[in-house]
């Protein structure tokens, strides 16, 4: 029995994560299934796909991903079964959301639309293709049954491709990037990668976001700040986060999602370390 690994939009308000469970479990009873996250900021597949491609490095190899950020459900949108080189599975809907995790995990080896009704719940309802499409689907395969039984074959090259984030440069010393996720202490992870911004530890910054402008300086962690310090620190995806020692730097801030954070080098800036 493969586990499932289960990522959505759905938040815990409501009942949809544990009716998705439900119905994987009657199927599926001896399945294991992991609570990646809920709280995926609704409707947002880039960062969907980024947490669950971030995932597969750290689940067991044959697992089945079952992710739902689905704004285009009940459009014509499709929904996929996958089948990696890896030999883990994915599940999910056609808006790019599936793609950077398998090619994280050896690129597409085969592709199904869930076309057979055989394995939908139904009634299928137009709004909650996660209860009554995606979740059995994962669930019958984590049974072992072969992904050809879902449906019809689909041409992996006509998958919806998502671009991973990043952040775009002006000039030698400043880079622009976007707000991608915020966790719950308040720390705004930004669109650019470690690598990527080239920054060394120490080097003081300044920030403009929201309304205004204010230095900052970049920490390999938290411990080398005082608490109520604004710091720039590299995240456990390796992507720089605006932060508050001991604080919510989106409240501080008045951050939101998307928003638009530039950095720039000063030029008295110093730095001990090239990033991790």
């Amino acid at each position: 029995m493969r586990p499932i690994c289960f990522l959505s939009d759905f938040g815990l308000g409501d009942d949809f994560v544990g009716l998705c469970k439900g119905v994987m479990l009657r199927i599926a009873p001896e399945a294991t299934v992991v609570d990646l996250t809920h709280e995926v900021p609704g409707f947002g597949v880039e960062a969907g796909a980024e947490i669950l491609e971030h995932a597969t490095r750290y689940m067991p190899e044959k697992i089945i991903y079952l992710a739902v950020v689905d704004p285009g459900v009940g459009t014509e949108r499709r929904a996929l079964a996958l089948k990696t080189a890896s030999g883990a599975l994915l599940v999910g809907p056609d808006n790019g959301l599936l793609t950077p995790a398998a090619e994280a995990l050896g690129g597409i080896s085969d592709a199904v639309g869930l076309t057979n009704a055989d394995y939908h719940l139904r009634p299928v309802s137009h709004t909650f293709h996660g209860r009554d499409i995606f979740s059995p689907a994962a669930a019958h395969l984590a049974s072992g049954l072969d992904l050809r039984q879902l449906g019809e074959a689909v041409d992996p090259t006509s998958l919806v491709h998502m671009e991973p984030p990043g952040a775009r440069k002006e000039g030698p010393g400043t880079i622009v990037a976007t707000i991608i996720g915020v966790d719950r202490y308040g720390n705004a992870r930004l669109s650019a990668a470690v690598e990527e911004a080239g920054f060394k530890f120490d080097a003081q910054l300044l920030v403009e976001a929201g309304e205004g402008e204010m230095p900052v300086r970049y920490v390999s962690t938290f411990g080398h700040s005082k608490v109520g310090d604004l710091v720039l620190v590299p995240d456990s995806h390796q992507r720089l986060s605006l932060s508050v020692n001991n604080g919510n730097a989106t409240q501080a801030l008045l951050l939101k999602v998307g928003g638009r954070v530039r950095l720039t080098l000063l030029e008295n800036g110093t730095g001990s370390d090239a990033g991790p």
